[in-house]
C-alpha cells in the first residue's frame, strides 16, 4: 500500500493506493505548525480503517509547497510507520522533461500533475489546478513541461474581500442565477466565480497562442468541479490528478533505483 500526500499551504489531500488504484483519499487542513504525532495519529486512524490487518503501508510519496513541515513528515513517517518518504521533485522526476530557466524551482504539484495528465492525455496540454492559488502548467508538443502562470486562487481571494471589506460578509460560494447579481450576496458570488472563470477564459486563450497545436484543457484542485459549471471548456477535470501522479513518481523514482516496487 503507498500513502501519496499533497500537502498543500490550505489543505493536504491524501490518497491511499493499492498498486496503481486508488483506494481511498481524504482532504485533511493542513497545519502548518503541526507536530509530527499530530499528523501521525490523524493518518494511522484514517489508513486503519481501510488496511487490514495483513497489511501496511509499504511506501509514502510526497509532494509539499510547505517546506516547514518536511521534517515533520520525515519524523511522522519513520515514527509512526516506519517509512522514510519520498519527497518528489522537478529533479528527481524521471520521463518528464522540465524546462523552466530554474527546474528545482517548480513545484512539486506541478510536476506530479504533468505527469499524470499525460499518463492520461497526448500533449500537447494546459493544466489548471484550483487551489490556494490558481496554476496554469503548460505541456507542449514534445511532452516537455515548459512553464505556465500563477495567480491568487479563489479561496485566498474571497478571504482578503471579507477581511478588507468591512460591510462585505462572507457567503456561500454558489453560482448565482445570472452574472447580474440581484443582491449584494448574488454579486460577490458572481464576482467571485464568473470574475474567475473570465480570468481562466483569458488565460487559456492567452496561453493557446503561444502553443503549436491545439491542447487539451485539464483541470484539478479543490475548486475545479464547481468552476467546471462556471467554464464548461474544460476536457477533463481529475480531483485526483496530483495524488495520481505521486503514485506514477514513486514507481518510476523506485523503478529506476531498485526495480519494480511492491505497493
Amino acid at each position: 500500500m503507498l500513502l501519496a500526500m499533497d500537502i498543500g499551504n490550505t489543505q493536504t489531500v491524501l490518497g491511499l493506493f493499492s498498486g496503481t488504484d486508488l483506494i481511498r483519499d481524504w482532504r485533511i487542513r493542513t497545519i502548518p505548525d503541526g507536530t509530527a504525532d499530530e499528523y501521525g495519529a490523524l493518518i494511522r486512524d484514517l489508513c486503519s480503517k481501510e488496511i487490514g490487518r495483513d497489511q501496511g503501508l509499504t511506501g509514502m510519496a510526497v509532494a509539499s509547497v510547505v517546506p516547514s513541515l518536511d521534517g515533520v513528515v520525515r519524523d511522522m513517517a519513520q515514527s509512526y510507520f516506519n517509512l522514510r518518504p519520498l519527497f518528489v521533485t522537478a529533479e528527481n522526476l524521471p520521463g518528464l522533461p522540465v524546462r523552466y530557466q530554474r527546474p528545482g524551482d517548480v513545484g512539486a504539484d506541478r510536476v506530479v500533475n504533468a505527469v499524470a495528465a499525460l499518463e492520461e492525455h497526448s500533449p500537447p496540454l494546459i493544466i489548471v489546478d484550483f487551489g490556494t492559488a490558481i496554476t496554469f502548467d503548460v505541456i507542449n508538443e514534445k511532452g516537455e513541461y515548459v512553464g505556465g502562470a500563477i495567480s491568487p486562487g479563489i479561496g485566498i481571494s474571497m478571504k482578503a474581500l471579507f477581511e478588507k471589506a468591512a460591510k462585505l460578509q462572507s457567503v456561500d460560494l454558489v453560482l448565482p442565477p445570472s452574472p447580474v447579481g440581484g443582491s449584494t450576496i448574488e454579486s460577490i458570488q458572481s464576482g467571485l466565480l464568473y470574475g474567475f472563470a473570465s480570468l481562466v477564459e483569458g488565460m487559456v486563450k492567452r496561453i493557446e497562442q503561444t502553443m503549436t497545436g491545439h491542447p487539451r484543457i485539464i483541470a484539478t484542485g479543490g475548486y475545479a468541479a464547481l468552476m467546471a459549471n462556471v467554464y464548461p471548456k474544460f476536457d477533463a477535470v481529475d480531483m485526483n490528478l496530483t495524488l495520481k501522479g505521486l503514485c506514477i513518481a514513486y514507481r518510476r523514482i523506485h523503478d529506476m533505483r531498485d526495480g519494480n516496487p511492491a505497493l
